[in-house]
C-alpha cells in the first residue's frame, strides 16, 4: 500500500471513504489517467485480468509483467482472452526464472 489507488466500477459502493482509494466510473482510460497524474514520474500498475484487458485494447499498456507460477487453477478469467481480433505485438525484454516462479517482462508494439 502506501500509494493512492484507482479502482474502476460502475457504482461508488456506499459508505466507502479511504484517502487510498478513488472510485472511478467513467472508464479505464479516465482511471489511467487520474493515476499518472497522481503518479508523476512515477511508474502506474494496472492489475487484473479484465482491466489488464482494456487497458491493452486501448493502447495504454506500454509493458506487460507476468509472473508465472506452476500451479493450474480450474476456474477464473485468462489474461489474454476477449482481445478480439486485434493484433498485438510484444517484444520479449526480459526472462528471469527462479524455482517456483518465472518472471516475464513484455514490450508492447501494438
Amino acid at each position: 500500500m502506501g500509494v493512492p489507488h484507482f479502482v474502476v466500477t460502475h457504482r461508488v459502493p456506499e459508505g466507502q471513504t479511504s484517502s487510498w482509494f478513488t472510485f472511478v466510473t467513467d472508464g479505464v482510460e479516465s482511471a489511467v489517467q487520474k493515476a499518472k497524474q497522481a503518479a508523476g514520474d512515477k511508474n502506474v500498475v494496472v492489475t487484473g485480468a479484465k482491466i489488464v484487458q482494456q487497458c491493452l485494447m486501448a493502447g495504454l499498456l506500454d509493458e506487460i509483467h507476468i509472473d508465472l507460477v506452476p500451479l493450474l487453477l480450474g476456474e477464473g478469467i485468462r489474461l489474454f482472452e476477449n482481445l478480439g481480433t486485434a493484433h498485438v505485438e510484444l517484444e520479449q525484454l526480459d526472462v528471469t526464472e527462479a524455482p517456483t516462479v518465472t518472471h516475464l517482462r513484455y514490450r508492447v508494439i501494438s
